[in-house]
């Protein structure tokens, strides 16, 4: 009995530009072969071309918003001070004088759940960084022995510009005439799955073998190119180190204290691994888009 094909996923855990840039990609590669022998209609191919255009125009807008631009050079300078707050306190873990050791030994406790959060997505890392500020205000002694207290001020005043810089970013997404990338990709991704079930079934029902053949070779090259956006996608986010490890291997996440030091999760799996036409699955497989898990611009959406 012949084996079932897998048709590539949606690239629902690609950021916004993959994912466009990966479904141009597609249409490019479907539109390449005979409609008629994949009994897709003119109407399903406008549509989702027309899909694939307001993706590029959601990531062009955001892109060249001036808020967008003022949104990532107040995240680096936020990320800029958390290191410098980070790298001051297990500094000061080796100094000679035993109130800075013994200070430092107290805040490192705090601030190890917290480690890596500037590689967090940015409104995660907003609520972590007040977190963050709550837990050392509490060792008001310590932080005055290492001199921390213009640190602390400075990174809250950020992280309110921040916050606050989102909002007018959030408001100006809704004065604008495009939707945001989180409502037009799932758009995108019910077309193609509408389209990749009729490939599916031409593949299982052509007419002839040479016809099997050509569309075994689409299915393919749909795989292959879904294949290398994934590695494309993997290679541009950064490692993430979730707060509680406190530099631990991932079999021992137990923060300082004993809590479990977890970060909440965004839920969002990847899909995995695309097979070959005679893996025995189910095509267009695939979910909700999840949101990326960081955002290169600090927008609605990531793009």
């Amino acid at each position: 009995m012949e084996k079932k094909i897998k048709i590539g996923d949606y690239g629902a855990s690609f950021n916004n530009v993959l994912h466009m840039q990966y479904h141009r990609s597609l249409y490019t590669k479907v539109t390449g072969v005979d409609k008629q022998k994949l009994h897709i209609t003119d109407e399903m191919l406008k549509e989702w071309k027309q899909c694939i255009d307001l993706e590029e125009d959601i990531n062009r807008e955001v892109t060249a918003s001036p808020l967008s631009k003022r949104l990532n050079e107040k995240d680096r300078e936020r990320d800029e001070v958390l290191k410098f707050l980070f790298g001051v306190i297990k500094h000061h873990k080796f100094s000679p004088v035993t109130a800075e050791r013994g200070a430092a030994e107290v805040l490192g406790l705090i601030i190890n759940p917290y480690t890596g959060i500037q590689t967090e997505a940015v409104e995660e890392e907003t609520g972590h960084v007040y977190g963050l500020l709550r837990d050392l205000e509490k060792q008001s002694a310590e932080l005055m022995i290492l001199n921390l207290g213009v640190t602390l001020t400075r990174l809250r005043t950020l992280n309110d510009e921040f916050a606050a810089l989102r909002l007018q970013r959030r408001d100006a997404a809704v004065a604008s005439k495009l939707p945001t990338a989180r409502m037009a990709r799932p758009k995108t991704d019910a077309v193609w799955s509408s389209i990749a079930d009729q490939i599916y079934a031409s593949y299982l029902f052509a007419a002839t073998d040479a016809e099997r053949e050509l569309i075994k070779g689409l299915i393919d090259i749909i795989n292959k190119t879904f294949a290398d956006f994934k590695t494309m996608n993997k290679q541009s986010i950064v490692p993430r180190k979730k707060p509680g490890d406190g530099g631990k291997k991932p079999s021992d996440p137990k923060k300082p204290g004993g809590g479990d030091g977890k970060k909440p999760d965004d839920g969002g799996k990847k899909p995995d691994d695309p097979k070959k036409p005679n893996d025995p699955k189910k095509p267009g497989g695939g979910g909700d888009t999840p949101k990326p898990g960081r955002e290169e611009d600090p927008g609605e959406d990531q793009v």
